[in-house]
Protein backbone atom coordinates (compact mmCIF):
# COMPACT_ATOMS: atom_id res chain seq x y z
CA UNK A 1 0.00 0.00 0.00
CA UNK A 2 1.15 3.24 -1.13
CA UNK A 3 0.39 6.86 -0.27
CA UNK A 4 0.69 8.88 -3.56
CA UNK A 5 -0.64 11.94 -2.60
CA UNK A 6 -1.20 13.34 1.01
CA UNK A 7 -2.11 16.70 3.25
CA UNK A 8 -4.63 17.23 5.53
CA UNK A 9 -8.07 17.25 3.23
CA UNK A 10 -6.63 14.65 1.13
CA UNK A 11 -5.53 11.47 1.08
CA UNK A 12 -4.88 9.01 -2.54
CA UNK A 13 -3.89 5.36 -1.50
CA UNK A 14 -2.95 2.97 -3.45
CA UNK A 15 -3.24 -0.65 -3.34
CA UNK A 16 -1.41 -3.36 -4.64
CA UNK A 17 -4.31 -5.41 -4.86
CA UNK A 18 -8.05 -5.47 -4.81
CA UNK A 19 -7.59 -8.01 -2.16
CA UNK A 20 -4.79 -6.00 0.12
CA UNK A 21 -8.12 -3.26 0.09
CA UNK A 22 -10.30 -6.01 0.76
CA UNK A 23 -7.99 -7.22 3.99
CA UNK A 24 -7.50 -3.34 4.91
CA UNK A 25 -11.42 -2.28 4.58
CA UNK A 26 -12.89 -5.44 5.29
CA UNK A 27 -10.94 -6.17 8.35
CA UNK A 28 -13.63 -6.47 11.40
CA UNK A 29 -15.56 -8.93 9.49
CA UNK A 30 -12.75 -10.94 8.23
CA UNK A 31 -11.39 -11.10 12.01
CA UNK A 32 -15.26 -12.19 12.91
CA UNK A 33 -15.14 -14.43 10.29
CA UNK A 34 -11.56 -16.14 10.89
CA UNK A 35 -13.19 -17.37 14.22
CA UNK A 36 -14.90 -20.50 12.23
CA UNK A 37 -13.23 -23.58 12.27
CA UNK A 38 -13.79 -23.68 8.26
CA UNK A 39 -11.30 -22.45 5.51
CA UNK A 40 -11.32 -19.17 4.40
CA UNK A 41 -11.07 -19.23 0.19
CA UNK A 42 -9.46 -16.39 -2.03
CA UNK A 43 -10.12 -17.27 -5.80
CA UNK A 44 -8.65 -15.06 -8.62
CA UNK A 45 -7.39 -15.18 -12.42
CA UNK A 46 -3.61 -14.31 -11.04
CA UNK A 47 -1.78 -14.18 -7.77
CA UNK A 48 -2.79 -11.03 -5.67
CA UNK A 49 -2.69 -12.44 -1.97
CA UNK A 50 0.91 -11.76 0.21
CA UNK A 51 1.32 -13.66 3.27
CA UNK A 52 2.31 -10.55 5.05
CA UNK A 53 -0.97 -8.96 4.02
CA UNK A 54 -3.27 -12.07 5.91
CA UNK A 55 -0.51 -11.36 8.82
CA UNK A 56 -1.37 -8.20 9.07
CA UNK A 57 -5.04 -8.53 9.18
CA UNK A 58 -5.13 -10.89 11.89
CA UNK A 59 -5.97 -13.23 9.90
CA UNK A 60 -5.02 -17.59 10.62
CA UNK A 61 -2.66 -18.23 7.79
CA UNK A 62 -3.27 -22.30 8.39
CA UNK A 63 -6.79 -21.22 7.09
CA UNK A 64 -6.22 -19.28 4.14
CA UNK A 65 -6.13 -20.87 0.94
CA UNK A 66 -5.51 -18.58 -2.36
CA UNK A 67 -6.26 -20.55 -5.93
CA UNK A 68 -4.84 -18.32 -8.03
CA UNK A 69 -5.05 -18.52 -12.30
CA UNK A 70 -8.18 -19.42 -12.45
CA UNK A 71 -10.00 -19.07 -15.96
CA UNK A 72 -12.99 -16.80 -15.92
CA UNK A 73 -15.37 -19.46 -17.55
CA UNK A 74 -14.23 -21.66 -14.24
CA UNK A 75 -14.29 -19.26 -11.98
CA UNK A 76 -18.48 -19.38 -11.32
CA UNK A 77 -18.59 -22.86 -11.51
CA UNK A 78 -16.04 -23.45 -8.57
CA UNK A 79 -17.20 -20.48 -6.33
CA UNK A 80 -20.59 -22.50 -6.55
CA UNK A 81 -18.75 -26.29 -5.19
CA UNK A 82 -17.20 -23.96 -2.48
CA UNK A 83 -20.65 -22.77 -1.49
CA UNK A 84 -22.19 -25.61 -1.33
CA UNK A 85 -19.54 -27.60 -0.10
CA UNK A 86 -19.85 -24.95 3.25
CA UNK A 87 -16.30 -25.89 4.30
CA UNK A 88 -15.77 -22.01 4.18
CA UNK A 89 -16.27 -19.30 6.74
CA UNK A 90 -16.07 -17.32 3.51
CA UNK A 91 -14.81 -16.86 -0.20
CA UNK A 92 -13.60 -13.84 -2.00
CA UNK A 93 -13.83 -13.75 -5.72
CA UNK A 94 -12.09 -11.13 -7.81
CA UNK A 95 -14.72 -11.74 -10.90
CA UNK A 96 -14.67 -8.18 -13.20
CA UNK A 97 -18.00 -9.60 -15.67
CA UNK A 98 -20.67 -11.32 -14.27
CA UNK A 99 -23.64 -11.64 -16.33
CA UNK A 100 -27.42 -12.45 -15.15
CA UNK A 101 -26.97 -16.06 -15.26
CA UNK A 102 -24.24 -15.58 -13.58
CA UNK A 103 -25.54 -13.51 -10.78
CA UNK A 104 -28.34 -15.99 -10.35
CA UNK A 105 -26.00 -18.90 -10.20
CA UNK A 106 -24.31 -17.25 -7.48
CA UNK A 107 -27.27 -16.00 -5.83
CA UNK A 108 -29.32 -19.15 -5.57
CA UNK A 109 -25.76 -21.11 -4.19
CA UNK A 110 -25.04 -18.46 -1.42
CA UNK A 111 -28.92 -18.97 -0.29
CA UNK A 112 -28.36 -22.37 0.14
CA UNK A 113 -25.26 -22.21 2.29
CA UNK A 114 -23.70 -20.89 5.40
CA UNK A 115 -20.87 -18.89 3.55
CA UNK A 116 -20.21 -15.56 3.00
CA UNK A 117 -19.25 -14.85 -0.70
CA UNK A 118 -17.58 -11.69 -1.42
CA UNK A 119 -17.04 -10.63 -5.11
CA UNK A 120 -14.34 -7.82 -5.62
CA UNK A 121 -13.43 -6.06 -9.06
CA UNK A 122 -10.33 -5.74 -10.31
CA UNK A 123 -9.04 -3.18 -11.99
CA UNK A 124 -5.59 -4.04 -14.04
CA UNK A 125 -5.67 -0.90 -15.97
CA UNK A 126 -5.83 1.36 -13.13
CA UNK A 127 -5.78 4.90 -14.50
CA UNK A 128 -3.74 7.48 -12.28
CA UNK A 129 -6.04 10.04 -10.00
CA UNK A 130 -5.64 13.27 -11.57
CA UNK A 131 -6.83 16.04 -10.15
CA UNK A 132 -8.26 19.28 -11.42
Amino acid sequence: MLIEHSSQQLMAIHFESPFQQLLQQQRPLLKSLNKAKKWQLWLSNRPMLKRAWINTAGLDKQKVIHLSNLKSENLISTIEKALRSNTCSYIVACINDLNEQDKQRLQQAVLSSNTCLLLVHDEQCKQPIQYH
